[in-house]
């Protein structure tokens, strides 16, 4: 990752010489908001005869996305970032990549005959799909994506855009904030940052007594974090129903951190 929180494709480059099997990688950072160029890094993992993964948890929810304009092998993502249910998520996969997988597990409905010593799998996606399914999860996961249908993610991505640009503008006029990843132009709803001198925790803390809700930590990105020489940030998300409004409350909490810790 370069400094200002782009993937560095050099770098990736000289990985793909060692010949992966696998390349994976995330669609939209969940921490710097970064939209990767996803359809430059799938191009260069399929000339070395890599088979491609994009986590599109991030991405999905946000904007519009074309897995066959990607030529992605496989995409996933979840249905609770995108206005769903918990513990239900969606796998995109090339038909003959899926038919050359065994099941991983087994139980009703995954099994087309079994007998003695040998068993044949059902057909796709039922091989994948043991036991009785999350069916209310599955019902709410349909929802969610016929509602963001109806918007147009066109227009989602429109307006996270406008508000990620004065959510930006504002946290850069804000003394003593740091803001992590690229400019607006460059990435998704997303907005990581730290305030001088104040745990990322205690941000977040106070920030929830004043109404905004923030998340704290390393976000399942540890590494990442390390990368930048800090333990932690306070994450604030933006998605289709956050106003400019909201943004003003975020600074104005901000502001009364740096009052209680000043």
């Amino acid at each position: 990752v370069t400094p200002d929180g782009l993937l560095d494709l050099p770098a990736y480059s000289q990985l793909l010489e060692r010949k992966p099997k696998l390349v994976a990688f995330t669609h939209m950072s969940n921490v710097l908001g970064t939209i990767n160029p996803a359809k430059k890094i799938i191009q260069m993992a399929r000339q070395t005869g890599a088979v491609t993964l994009v986590d599109g948890a991030q991405s999905a929810p946000h904007i519009p996305v074309d897995v066959v304009d990607l030529n992605a092998d496989f995409f996933v993502f979840s249905a609770h970032k995108m206005c769903g249910p918990t513990g239900i998520g969606a796998l995109y996969g090339r038909l003959n990549l899926l038919e050359a997988m065994p099941p991983y597990m087994g139980g009703g409905d995954m099994i087309k005959s079994v007998h003695l010593r040998s068993f044949r799998p059902n057909d796709l996606p039922h091989k994948f799909e043991a036991g009785t399914p999350a069916i209310a999860e599955a019902i709410g996961f349909g929802a969610a994506v016929d509602y963001l249908t109806d918007l147009g993610m066109d227009t989602v991505a429109k307006h996270e855009r406008q508000i990620i640009t004065y959510a930006l503008k504002r946290l850069t006029e804000t003394p003593g904030v740091t803001i992590f990843g690229p400019d607006a132009v460059l990435k998704g709803g997303v907005a990581s940052f730290t305030v001088e001198g104040i745990h990322p925790h205690d941000v977040a803390q106070i920030l929830d007594h004043e109404g905004v809700a923030v998340r704290a930590g390393h976000h399942c990105a540890q590494p990442l974090h390390e990368k930048f020489d800090i333990i932690a940030t306070t994450r604030a998300s933006f998605y289709l129903y956050n106003t400019f409004e909201d943004v003003d409350r975020l600074i104005k909490g901000i502001h009364r951190v740096k009052e209680i810790f000043g």
